[in-house]
């Protein structure tokens, strides 16, 4: 019988230097991986930590989306692995040392010659978004589109609160938002998925609120949402969407990393999914039947678009990451989506 392998724990200094001893030697005695596999990457990833401590054991969504922040001449397959590692890395933290404190990278998304991690806010982030949209007050008056300001308090509402695309968003006739029976009717959809989301809620008051503000602006009476332009029937680009969005970001102190890096409007929806996730992962039932019902939600096609395990958040609580290893996500799908964003 051969003897276990004993990392060097000289070659580690950083706050995590003993847990990524100890990941090392699980990955080779219980994985049977090699040690040369993983220890360039965590000889890379210690001397950053050295440069950013903590005072106790963590992995912090903003360390490890900055040390896979992809640098000049560096190929994606470098990125997918050394994202990959990192990823593992995380799930060894939560699952076997039990640190509640830890990001799990999702899996890196590639389209075409980009690579790029999908953004998933916070709870606490997301809060900070939508309150900075709902007072946000321009520092001058928009004559050719005065109702911008009141569309976009009720736009980012409606992305977190249904994981509708902007695109579907902005598309919504004012005959197919229903308050009444709190329902929206998605007729104008990727792939011509029609499909009925429900309205919580904290959604109706902000439509009811919106529709008061704005019952005495002239609109076209077309879409739900009108700026008050006669361009364009009066309906939110998405181009004026995004500029809205990177506001509110700014103003709720959420960095922006740059072009192709994000966060992009459309990780509102992968919240939206995520955060959905989260919580019917706890529920006692049988967890497909709660994601093929989100999957509809959605407008996805089928929960098997990807067989990929989907580890995303430190949020979750530790059971809950046990229980999400076992079933398929269909939330990579949405990564992978085409979208009308600016920040490609």
């Amino acid at each position: 019988m051969s003897k276990p392998y004993i990392c060097d724990p000289t070659c580690f200094k950083s706050f995590l230097a003993e847990s990524i001893v100890s990941f090392v030697e699980y990955k080779v005695n219980v994985g049977g991986c090699t040690a040369e596999s993983f220890l360039p990457v965590m000889s890379l990833f210690d001397r950053y930590c050295t440069n950013h401590p903590e005072p106790e054991v963590c992995l912090k969504q903003e360390t490890v989306l900055s040390f896979l922040t992809i640098g000049p001449g560096e190929k994606n397959s470098t990125a997918i692995r050394k994202s990959s590692i990192i990823r593992s890395l995380g799930r060894y933290l939560a699952a076997v040392l039990r640190i509640k404190d830890v990001y799990i990278v999702p899996k890196l998304v590639k389209r075409g010659q980009k690579t790029f991690v999908p953004y998933v806010f916070t709870h606490d982030e997301i809060a900070r978004l939508l309150h900075e949209a709902e007072n946000y007050q321009p520092k001058q008056e928009y004559t050719k589109t005065p109702n911008m300001v009141n569309c976009m308090s009720c736009i980012f509402k409606m992305l977190y609160c249904t994981g509708m695309r902007i695109s579907e968003v902005t598309g919504l006739k004012k005959q197919e938002v229903d308050l009444e029976q709190r329902i929206i009717h998605i007729n104008q959809a990727k792939n011509d998925n029609k499909r009925i989301v429900t309205i919580s809620d904290s959604l109706a008051d902000a439509c009811n609120t919106y529709l008061e503000l704005t019952k005495d602006c002239k609109t076209s009476n077309i879409y739900f949402f009108d700026t008050g332009s006669a361009f364009n029937d009066g309906r939110v680009s998405i181009q004026r969407a995004y500029t809205y969005f990177r506001r509110f970001l700014n103003s709720a102190s959420i960095e922006h990393k740059g072009k192709g890096f994000g966060p992009r409007m459309h990780d509102i929806r992968v919240t939206f999914a995520v955060h959905s996730l989260q919580k019917l992962s706890q529920l006692p039932d049988d967890i497909n039947v709660h994601l093929m019902s989100l999957s509809v939600f959605l407008g996805h096609q089928s929960i098997y678009c990807t067989q990929e395990y989907l580890w995303l958040t430190g949020e979750l609580f530790q059971n809950t990451l046990e229980k999400m290893e076992d079933y398929t996500s269909f939330v990579s799908s949405i990564f992978d989506e085409k979208v009308d964003d600016l920040d490609e």
